[in-house]
């Protein structure tokens, strides 16, 4: 059994992943976290909301303490990491938020799952998946 954070999880794409993972792995923990931007709906997960082995989490990757919190008390061993501005137009209009999510949100995530590992005792190998 995996424990999965799964970041950006409400979006297109992470939905479609969050829906098909719990449709296929069903004794898997999946915990989205999403900020809920212009791309995220939470409506694209509503299927989900009874399911006991699936959370959701409203936050931004770049949340260092959320993040902490979330890998402790889920024991995550999986971080599909798909939270991203992805439109090139909004990077032009909007860089500093391009910067904060791509960038430090994804150093965030990768930072504090190395450090959480250090002393986290998962079972299954650890994996960061980052699209």
């Amino acid at each position: 059994m995996r424990r999965l954070l799964v970041t950006g999880g409400a979006g297109f794409i992470g939905a479609n992943f969050v829906r098909y993972w719990c449709k296929t792995y069903p004794d898997d923990r999946l915990v989205v976290l999403d900020a809920l931007t212009y791309a995220g709906n939470k409506q694209n997960l509503h299927r989900l909301e009874k399911n006991p082995n699936f959370s959701f989490v409203l936050g931004n990757i770049g949340d260092r303490a959320l993040v902490d919190k979330l890998l402790i008390s889920e024991n995550i061993d999986t971080i599909i990491h798909l939270a991203a501005e992805s439109h090139v137009d909004r990077s032009i209009l909007k860089p500093a938020t391009f910067f904060q999510i791509n960038l430090v949100g994804t150093f965030t995530l990768l930072e504090a799952f190395r450090q959480y590992l250090e002393t986290a005792k998962v079972v299954n190998k650890p994996l960061f998946l980052h699209v």
